[in-house]
Formats: C-alpha cells, structure tokens, sequence
C-alpha cells in the first residue's frame, strides 16, 4: 500500500489498545478521530499496524469509523517473542516520524516513540489523544 502523503511524513498507530479498546475492539478512544483528522489535514500520513494483521487493522478502522482518515495497514511481526516488533519493509527507507502504542517497549527504536495507556473499554474521560493533538504543533 501506498504511505505517501504531502512530504511523506507519517505516524503509525497501533489498534488495539491504543485507538481502540483492547477487550472488544468496537470502543474508539476518545480523541482518535480528532487526532487523526488533524494529521491528515497537516499531510501527514496515517498508518496503521497491528498483530492481528493489515486487513484485522483495517477492518477494526471501518468497524470504528475511522478508515477514511487511514493511508495504509500492516503487519505487526517479529523474529521472535522476545524481541521488538519490526518496522514493516516498506517503511524501513522512510520510517515513520511518531510511532504511538500502548505498548511501547516492544516498538523499533525509529522516530518518536509516544506510549498512551493501555485503553481497555468506553471511557469518555480518556485524555491520552487528546493530549497528544497538543504536541502537533512541534511535527
């Protein structure tokens, strides 16, 4: 898939847990659809990945009403458990500049890392996107 937005510049985000609730996957974060609209309308690109795999990311994106605000999916994949997850091929000349995750020990070290608690359910009072559309400015 195509990742190329404006200057190329993009975020990957991880799904469950981060833009969407790690028990059913049908719980939006507060926050996401802002954040994300911001950042397409500055022209930086949207990527998700997941362990669940591209189409499991996209499908969760459509489910939450979020896929028109997505330039792209992946699988989360590494050489073994023990290990970080690798930055998907296609992205490895030009890595994303933020990474978000609820999970962020296990995410390469390129770019910025920006760990968000975990997000399990509903939570309106859930501030962790919101919070990071106040960083936008400096990307």
């Amino acid at each position: 898939m195509t990742t190329a937005r404006g200057d190329g510049t993009t975020w990957l985000f991880d799904v469950d847990g981060t833009l969407v609730d790690g028990i059913t996957g049908l719980s939006l974060r507060p926050g996401a659809r802002e954040l994300l609209t911001a950042l397409r309308q500055r022209g930086i690109g949207v990527l998700l990945w997941s362990a669940g795999g591209a189409a499991y990311a996209l499908r969760r994106a459509e489910q939450n009403g979020i896929d028109d605000l997505v330039d792209a999916a992946y699988d989360k994949e590494r050489d073994e458990p023990s290990l970080p997850w690798r930055l998907p091929a296609d992205l490895v000349a030009r890595p994303p500049v933020v990474l978000v995750d609820d999970m962020p020990d296990e995410v390469p070290r390129v770019g910025e890392v920006v760990a968000v608690r975990r997000y399990l359910g509903p939570n309106p009072h859930d501030t962790a996107l919101v919070q990071l559309m106040t960083r936008l400015g400096g990307h």
